[in-house]
C-alpha cells in the first residue's frame, strides 16, 4: 500500500482530509510523523472486504478501546458496518506500550461525520453537521425522454436533484405521464462547496417547470420555523392529494368505461389508473386521511384504502404486501409508505392499481382537481415578494444548457 509521510503539523480535521484523500489513489493513506507531545495521526480510506478491527489490527490499535468505541458509537452510527470510500482518522496515543485511541473521526456521508473522544469516563460520540460554503447555482435542463436521463449522469447529487423536483411539482406534475420532449426545468440551487471542491446540492431555492405549455413556478420560502414551496401568488405547492402515488413509473391502463381486461378477455369499466413499477417498489398514501380497508380482497389482491379530508378516498390495489403498522383506522400523512407494489389478486404483473372516489363517485386520477394548498400570512407577502423578484431575476437570465460547477 502506497502511503504518504508528512511532517510535524497540527491536528488535521475531517474536513480537510475529505478533500485530500479522495482526491488521492484510492489505496493511499496518509501517515502523520509523531509529534512532540507523543501524539500521532493516521488517516486512510475504507477498503473493500475492510473492517473496524482489521483497521485496529492494521494499525496495532486496542481491540478492548475498539468494542468500547462501538457500544459508544452505536445510537449515531453502526461501526460495524463501513461504507468503502469513507474516511477514518484517529490520534493515538504512543506513550504507551499499546497505541491508545485519543480521538477519532470517521465520514458518516457527505454531510456529517461521527466525532468520538476519549473521557476518563469512557468514550463520547456524537455526529457533527459538516459545515459547507454555500453558493446559489443555476441550471437548465431541457428534457427528452424524462428527467432523469436529460441530467448530464447517474451521479448521485443529480439524482437527489430530480427526486427532490419530483417531490416539490408532485401535486401538478406526474413525472410519467405528462413530461413531454421539449419540456425544460430552470433551478435555482444551493451548491455545497469544500475547499473549492464542488461536494454536491443543498436545497433547491426556486424553480420554473416549463411542461407542456404550462409554466409551472415554485419559490423556496420560510418561515416561523417551517419551510415549504409556493407559487407566484404566495399559495402552498401542496394538496390535499399527490398527483400520483409513486416516482418515475410509465402508465399501461388508464381510467375508463369499457377497457379490455387482458385476463378475463372481456370489455369492462377500469376505474383507476394502473402505474408499472418494480415489485417492492413503495407506495404512499396521496393525502392525510384514516385507512378504510387494508388486507386481501378478491381479484384487487392486497389492498388499501384510505378516506381523506373532505369527500375523496384513495385505494390501492395488487399490493405485494402491507405493512404491519397499516391497518383500519390507522391515522397517515401524505407521503407515508402504506404498502408495495405486488401482482396479488387478477394481476398479469407487477403494478399499482390506484382509484381516486370523490364523493363516493370513481374519478379519473389524472384529471382530479385537488383542493389547494396553504397561502402565505398576508403579513409576510411583501417579504415574499422580494424573494419572487431576485429568484426571477436569475431564472430569467438562464439561457445556457446544463454545465457542471467549477471551482470559481
Amino acid at each position: 500500500m502506497k502511503r504518504i509521510l508528512l511532517g510535524i503539523v497540527s491536528i488535521p480535521i475531517i474536513i480537510i482530509l475529505l478533500i485530500n484523500l479522495k482526491t488521492r489513489e484510492p489505496k493511499e493513506e496518509i501517515l502523520l510523523d509523531k509529534e512532540k507531545n507523543n501524539f500521532s495521526v493516521i488517516a486512510g480510506v475504507v477498503q473493500p472486504q475492510d473492517t473496524m478491527e482489521a483497521i485496529f489490527a492494521r494499525y496495532d490499535l486496542s481491540s478492548l478501546e475498539l468494542s468500547e468505541i462501538i457500544r459508544s458509537a452505536k445510537k449515531l452510527y453502526n461501526l460495524s458496518k463501513l461504507s468503502v470510500g469513507s474516511i477514518y482518522f484517529f490520534k493515538i496515543d504512543t506513550n504507551n506500550e499499546k497505541n491508545k485511541i485519543h480521538n477519532m473521526q470517521y465520514e458518516i456521508d457527505d454531510t456529517s461525520f461521527l466525532k468520538i473522544i476519549k473521557t476518563p469516563e469512557g468514550f463520547n460520540s456524537e455526529r457533527v453537521n459538516i459545515e459547507y460554503t454555500k453558493k446559489a447555482g443555476t441550471l437548465y435542463i431541457k428534457i427528452k425522454d424524462n428527467l432523469i436521463l436529460s441530467l448530464p449522469n447517474a451521479q448521485k447529487e443529480y439524482l437527489k436533484l430530480a427526486l427532490e423536483l419530483s417531490d416539490i411539482y408532485a401535486w401538478d406534475i406526474d413525472f410519467s405521464s405528462d413530461i413531454r420532449d421539449g419540456d425544460s426545468v430552470k433551478v435555482i440551487v444551493e451548491e455545497l462547496w469544500l475547499e473549492n471542491v464542488f461536494k454536491g446540492y443543498g436545497n433547491i431555492l426556486a424553480a420554473e417547470f416549463f411542461n407542456n405549455g404550462t409554466v409551472y413556478k415554485a419559490y423556496r420560502f420560510e418561515h416561523n420555523g417551517y419551510v415549504d414551496y409556493y407559487n407566484e401568488s404566495g399559495k402552498s405547492l401542496k394538496k390535499a392529494l399527490l398527483r400520483s402515488p409513486l416516482k418515475f413509473r410509465y402508465i399501461s391502463s388508464r381510467f375508463s368505461y369499457s377497457r379490455f381486461h387482458p385476463i378475463l378477455r372481456i370489455y369492462r369499466p377500469h376505474l383507476g389508473i394502473d402505474y408499472v413499477a418494480p415489485a417492492g417498489t413503495p407506495v404512499s398514501a396521496s393525502g392525510d386521511g384514516t385507512v378504510l380497508f387494508a388486507e386481501y380482497k378478491g381479484q384487487n389482491g392486497k389492498m388499501v384504502s384510505i378516506k381523506h379530508k373532505g369527500s375523496f378516498e384513495t385505494s390501492y390495489g395488487h399490493l405485494s404486501r402491507i405493512p404491519k403498522m397499516i391497518r383500519t383506522g390507522t391515522k397517515v400523512s401524505q407521503g407515508d409508505i402504506i404498502g408495495y407494489v405486488g401482482t396479488t389478486g387478477l394481476s398479469t404483473g407487477p403494478h399499482l392499481d390506484y382509484r381516486i372516489k370523490q364523493n363516493g363517485k370513481f374519478v379519473n386520477p389524472l384529471k382530479i382537481q385537488s383542493p389547494p394548498g396553504e397561502p402565505i400570512p398576508s403579513s409576510l407577502m411583501a417579504e415574499f415578494k422580494k424573494v419572487i423578484d431576485y429568484m426571477d431575476i436569475k431564472l430569467a437570465s438562464l439561457i445556457q444548457p446544463f454545465k457542471l460547477p467549477v471551482a470559481s
